[in-house]
């Protein structure tokens, strides 16, 4: 079938096998919280495929991450988001010596890096973290929550952004905190009874003094100004996220294809759909730079994001209603596809909370992220 060909060889060429073994689990196993998809993915070497040859990694382009995630939304949306989680944080992190001796052992020894940006309140600013981090002896104390934070069973290392104010100046600075996940002072509890995406591991991260050293903080700058380092992390993740949630479109895609349900117009609308926003986050891709500060990429960004939320969430009802039956009913897999497909919606920035900053960005104003 002439459907994600070139994801399927990307997957294949990176990890050969894995695509197969994927296919070999029922969706309502992958879908559960028992998921076995996080250690499969481990065990094919995923935890490296973001991270840069001098540390062992398979230094994939951000374009073949965007194949990879799509893929494995295709198959498993708990799991195309948790990995999504772990390759956003191998690249916003930045670079210093603990952050490269973590990547190195990430390769090594197959980790997890578990990426506690969200705070889990209506209209709160992801620049603006609650994290607190106080100065203590040599290092920091860390006191606060993450919600929500994928990946929390499996994650070895938590990185968390977090405020910490300057001891020279004064200045509150947003910074990005490494800490073990077996670190004294953390605890992982559960998140409501939400039931979608169960095999994410999307839990709340206590963390109640928590001592991390001076090594293990890395500053971000001021959160008001879009850095480079800062520009970098929403350049990656909206791409990434919205490659993860075609994928999860595509799943549902890709079973109207095999049944042949619905007319053959509208199994080419469904395709040359999703087709067209993968193309839009490709080309995205292929112009972001390390190190590149640009707020017109950033825009660029988010415009694709946007516009990709609206077609998956189009293309996973027409395709849930194309499939139709009590075969799919029964066995939970329209449901639980076209429910993830909606939860694009729900990462950060919202695109209701976005528009006024992207308003005033277009007509000359700086990019303000709220």
């Amino acid at each position: 079938m002439n459907f994600m060909v070139e994801e399927l060889a990307t997957a294949e060429r990176l990890f050969p096998g894995l695509d197969q073994r994927l296919r070999e689990v029922p969706v309502a196993e992958l879908e559960s919280g028992k998921s076995p998809g996080l250690d499969i993915f481990r065990e094919f070497g995923g935890p490296a495929l973001m991270v840069p040859k001098e540390y062992g990694g398979l230094a994939a382009s951000l374009t073949e991450g965007l194949h990879v995630q799509r893929l494995l939304g295709t198959r498993s949306p708990s799991l195309s988001l948790a990995a999504n989680m772990h390759h956003c944080t191998v690249m916003a992190m930045p670079p210093c010596p603990a952050t490269e001796e973590l990547l190195t052992a990430v390769v090594e020894n197959r980790l997890y890096l578990a990426s506690g940006f969200g705070e889990g309140k209506p209209a709160a600013s992801i620049l603006v973290p609650m994290l607190r981090a106080e100065r203590h002896g040599d290092g920091w104390r860390l006191n606060g929550a993450k919600k929500p934070c994928s990946l929390a069973e499996s994650m070895d290392f938590l990185t968390a952004s977090v405020m910490v104010t300057s001891p020279d100046t004064g200045e509150k600075e947003m910074a990005l905190a490494i800490i073990p996940a077996g670190a004294e002072g953390i605890e992982v509890r559960p998140l409501g009874d939400a039931q979608v995406l169960p095999g994410s591991e999307t839990r709340e991260v206590v963390l109640t003094d928590v001592d991390v050293p001076d090594g293990h903080i890395s500053s971000l700058g001021d959160p008001q100004s879009l850095n480079a380092a800062l520009a970098m992390v929403f350049h990656i993740f909206e791409l990434m996220v919205s490659a993860s949630y075609i994928g999860v479109a595509g799943g549902l895609v890709e079973a109207v294809l095999k049944e042949r349900r619905g007319s053959a117009a509208e199994r080419i609308e469904l395709v040359g759909d999703l087709e067209t926003a993968m193309a839009s986050l490709e080309a995205v891709a292929r112009v972001v730079s390390q190190g590149d500060d640009d707020p017109q990429g950033v825009a660029r960004a988010l415009y694709v994001r946007y516009s990709a939320q609206r077609t998956v969430a189009r293309v996973a009802a027409h395709a849930t209603e194309l499939l139709g039956g009590g075969s799919y009913m029964i066995s939970g897999f329209s449901a639980t596809y076209f429910m993830s497909a909606r939860a694009l919606a729900l990462h950060p920035p919202a695109r209701s909370a976005m528009a006024e900053p992207l308003d005033r960005f277009i007509l000359g104003g700086p990019l303000v992220m709220p």
